[in-house]
């Protein structure tokens, strides 16, 4: 008897040690889980997967947070993905020409729709002078940095409403929502609110099943011009093209209910068509405007 009891008293407390161990264990996961997401986030994701494939059934706080986290990180990933380095060309570390964008092709149009009307007006006096736009219309921001800028929102890009627009290199900033704000002019934005605007016309004003829109209005104006002299920013351009674009864009979804913004571009290139600078200093490109129901 007494030698049963001792058994159960050792199996009792070796029950107890492993126990402690598996939740020394857990902590350990956790802790490499989440202390390199913001120092390194790819050990980030695979410390995380390992943690969550080890312990499904952890404290569901712990797991829900790293699974968070593995979610938005696979979601970067894909993202980057559809977009590669080398679709890039005369990257500098200001900016760089997106490849497949000088194929895109921007529909000329003056429809005065009552609800949803659009401009787009694009001036150029050649052939040359219009592949030099299309070229100023490609130029996107240095794309590296794209990455690392996604994975400090990693919380919001986790969440299950929120889609990466892929294929796209990043010309859209600010909360990712039914109708994407945009940060940078391009051919890419230009087409992306075409797209929603004759969406919107078709559907009688309803994106998705949850996203209705009483009026939208799109205005998208660009020209090329040869310039002797050209000055910005205090700098001086002798012989030289200078392409001017600018976007607008509205939306509204009942009364008090609307978003919309202007920005602009303006990008200096030789005759032969080398990129020699990219401005982004006209004031409309930091402020949009909105309205919500109170």
């Amino acid at each position: 008897m007494k030698y049963l009891l001792l058994v159960a008293i050792l199996l009792t407390a070796g029950a107890a040690t492993l126990a402690q161990e598996d939740i020394k264990a857990k902590h350990a996961a956790y802790n490499l889980c989440v202390q390199n997401i913001e120092k390194d986030p790819r050990k980030a994701y695979e410390y995380c997967s390992d943690y969550l494939n080890k312990y499904p059934n952890d404290d569901k706080r712990l797991t829900e947070f790293a699974g968070k986290f593995v979610t938005a990180y696979r979601k970067i990933s894909q993202y980057l993905k559809s977009v590669p380095m080398n679709y890039f060309m005369e990257k500098t570390t200001g900016w760089a020409v997106y490849g497949p964008g000088l194929l895109l092709t921007i529909p000329s149009e003056d429809s005065k729709d009552p609800k949803y009307p659009i401009l787009i007006k694009r001036e150029y006096g050649s052939p040359d002078e219009e592949k030099l736009l299309a070229k100023a219309e490609s130029l996107y921001k240095n794309p590296e940095p794209v990455g690392p800028e996604l994975l400090k929102q990693w919380r919001y890009v986790a969440e299950p409403y929120i889609d990466l627009p892929e294929g796209e290199p990043k010309w859209w900033g600010g909360p990712i929502s039914a109708i994407q704000s945009t940060e940078l002019v391009t051919n890419g934005a230009v087409l992306y609110y075409y797209k929603i605007s004759q969406t919107l016309r078709s559907n009688e004003g309803r994106l998705t099943e949850i996203s209705k829109f009483l009026s939208s209005n799109l205005k998208y104006e660009a020209s090329i011009k040869k310039m002797d002299v050209y000055e910005r920013a205090g700098k001086t351009f002798n012989n030289v093209y200078v392409a001017n674009m600018t976007l607008t864009w509205a939306q509204v979804c009942g009364g008090l209910c609307g978003s919309g913004f202007t920005r602009n571009k303006i990008v200096v290139m030789s005759p032969s068509g080398e990129i020699l600078d990219m401005f982004l200093d006209d004031p409309v490109n930091n402020s949009s405007w909105i309205a919500k129901l109170r």
